[in-house]
């Protein structure tokens, strides 16, 4: 998906084990969009139990939320 910028209700929005791969215009975004997933993280705790993970790509302005089981 590409987009300008990532929201709160799609990164609450992500299913269980699910992913989100999410192509942003500047390296600054995908940092934004990071800083986004630990907020929702610490505000939304989700009801199953799981976690939110990321992983960005810098070369390719990419970041990936997915939903992990906690550590």
């Amino acid at each position: 998906m590409r987009a300008n910028k990532i929201t709160v209700d799609d990164i609450r929005g992500i299913g269980t084990y699910g992913k989100l791969k999410v192509e942003l215009p500047s390296y600054l975004a995908t940092v934004s969009a990071r800083n986004l997933v630990s907020y929702v993280r610490k505000a939304y705790k989700r009801e199953d139990g799981l976690d939110y993970a990321t992983t960005t790509d810098v070369t390719n302005n990419t970041i990936t939320i997915s939903t992990v089981d906690k550590k």
